[in-house]
């Protein structure tokens, strides 16, 4: 019987991947599709409810969630583990990881909008294609009732919330109640409701796919095997019921204690002018008054709007064009929610 490990496999770069699969010993096939893609395919006696991606390192240097989820599939491999429904793992950017960076030429999380023509001096063009066209095969395999992707990342910088998600703002629904649910339960400490569409992979299966998808910041980031996992032991533990247990929302849920925040707008950096006034190591989730100045691009000022705001990501390096940080409000919840 064939065994992988998700990171030594995906990692070691001078040995080709190819295409091969196997069973493991409960019927379940394994399908090495390429390098830090496999796919699970239980073999059930029911018809699955949700075909589910669960993707990490599309940052290279954020490193938990992709032990995280080579110890599920360890788990799974060993018969630990069983699976109610379809999964497709993804590590994303191995080279990143190799030169202990989040990417190599630009931020791949930027690039799912749609399937570009490559690019010879950008390398994530022609990842960012090849990630994309393994979700498209692999929600359209599976097409179950419900689809799922969970983008799992960690934040550079400390932050208010230990953990938090991103909801992507897309055509097919504006709050997602089983994600939402599924985040409470795994004590996801806040999520994020997206302004407007984005290019991020989770963005990308929520738009084109109707999938219950977000993009999970789980922790800061740290090298690999420096990271306590046991910080992550809520989600860990929900997160493989939701793989395993075909009556996952059917079981009784507690009270959410989960935060919600809108994202009032996004800063775009539009020079090498920029520059925040605020410290370099600010918390995310910081907040800010009404009117205090928190950026100048030049000439222009950016200050908090009406009711104040937090500031999440925010990063004065990143490339011109790209966001440098989002601005959030904290979304009173009615006594309905």
């Amino acid at each position: 019987m064939d065994h992988i490990s998700f990171i030594q496999n995906t990692l070691d770069l001078s040995v080709p991947v190819e295409e091969k699969n196997w069973l493991l010993s409960d019927g379940t096939l394994v399908i090495q599709h390429d390098r830090g893609v496999v796919e699970f395919v239980p073999n059930l006696d029911f018809s699955p409810q949700s075909a589910i991606v669960l993707s990490s390192g599309i940052h290279g240097n954020e490193t938990s969630p992709i032990e995280l989820l080579d110890t599920i599939i360890e788990d799974i491999q060993s018969g630990e583990l069983s699976l109610s429904q379809p999964c497709l793992f993804i590590y994303g950017h191995p080279a990143a990881t190799h030169q202990h960076t989040r990417f190599i030429d630009t931020n791949l999380n930027r690039l799912f909008s749609h399937h570009q023509t490559p690019n010879a001096d950008i390398s994530e063009v022609a990842l960012a294609n090849r990630l994309m066209k393994s979700v498209d095969a692999f929600f359209t395999k599976h097409n179950t009732k419900e689809k799922w992707h969970l983008d799992l990342h960690c934040a550079i910088r400390t932050s208010q919330h230990y953990t938090f998600a991103i909801h992507p703002y897309n055509h097919n629904y504006k709050r997602s109640e089983p994600l939402l649910d599924f985040l409470s339960r795994s004590k996801i400490e806040a999520c994020l409701f997206s302004d407007a569409p984005a290019s991020t992979f989770s963005w990308y299966s929520a738009e084109h796919y109707g999938a219950h998808a977000a993009t999970v910041e789980l922790g800061k980031v740290s090298k690999m095997g420096e990271n306590d996992l046991s910080l992550l032991s809520d989600f860990d533990q929900q997160l493989r019921a939701l793989i395993s247990n075909s009556d996952f929302f059917n079981t009784e849920k507690g009270s959410s204690s989960l935060v919600e925040y809108q994202v009032t707008r996004s800063i775009m950096k539009q020079s090498e002018l920029f520059s925040f006034h605020f410290p370099s190591d600010l918390a995310n989730f910081t907040s800010f008054p009404e009117n205090e100045l928190l950026a100048t691009d030049g000439e222009v000022e950016y200050a908090a709007q009406a009711g104040g705001e937090s500031v999440v990501f925010p990063n004065a390096n990143v490339e011109r064009g790209h966001r440098a940080c989002l601005l959030v409000q904290k979304i009173e919840k009615t006594k309905t929610q």
